[in-house]
């Protein structure tokens, strides 16, 4: 087991995968850092965020909302979720409406596995994707589930790197299972932004 360990870590080293792990996680810190800053100042300066999602709330309704937050983790995150576990504040039981988040991203990120599965077969979709994100491909052909758990836990692109595994026949049953790290990410946050809005 030992030697098992220590092959692994050596690996790893050598291609790069802790460099990049220090990288994204000063990343992650200052992004936290700006957010929560960010919302302090919201706090502060302003009626609040409850005063907004509360006028936000009458125009559109919960289902609208969570309808557009999976369509967005679905297609390549074009929205940050953090944004969505604010939302969910203001709901009496806020952390049942994380849970259902965290579904709702762990379902599209296996969404867009099967899409990923899918496109491969359409050359010039195939070829432009691979092209867009070669960058998160390379990461994920080189260090494989490690990579995974990281797009689950930190702020890189979760359904890109599932999009990935689906196009690069990575294992379904590996992705399901390392893919529930973003079920943790959801109440991770959760827990931090509500002690800041």
């Amino acid at each position: 087991m030992l030697k098992t360990f220590k092959r692994y870590h050596f690996f790893y080293l050598r291609k790069g995968f802790y460099t990049f792990l220090r990288k994204i996680s000063v990343k992650f810190a200052i992004i936290m850092a700006l957010f929560g800053l960010g919302l302090f100042v919201f706090e502060e300066t302003t009626p609040g965020m409850a005063f907004y999602f509360a006028k936000f709330s009458l125009t559109v309704s919960s289902e609208v909302v969570l309808a557009f937050f999976f369509v967005s983790e679905t297609l390549l995150g074009l929205i940050p979720p953090d944004l969505f576990i604010v939302w969910a504040k203001q709901f009496a039981s806020p952390y049942e409406v994380v849970s259902l988040l965290a579904i709702l991203s762990y379902a599209a990120g296996l969404l867009a596995y099967y899409l990923g599965n899918r496109l491969i077969n359409f050359k010039r979709i195939g070829d432009y994707i691979n092209v867009r994100f070669e960058k998160q491909f390379k990461m994920l052909r080189s260090w494989g589930g490690f990579i995974i758990i990281v797009a689950a836990l930190l702020p890189l692109p979760f359904s890109t790197m599932c999009l990935g595994a689906g196009m690069l026949k990575y294992s379904f049953r590996w992705l399901a299972l390392l893919g529930m790290f973003r079920i943790v990410r959801f109440f991770a946050y959760a827990a931090v932004l509500y002690q800041v809005v």
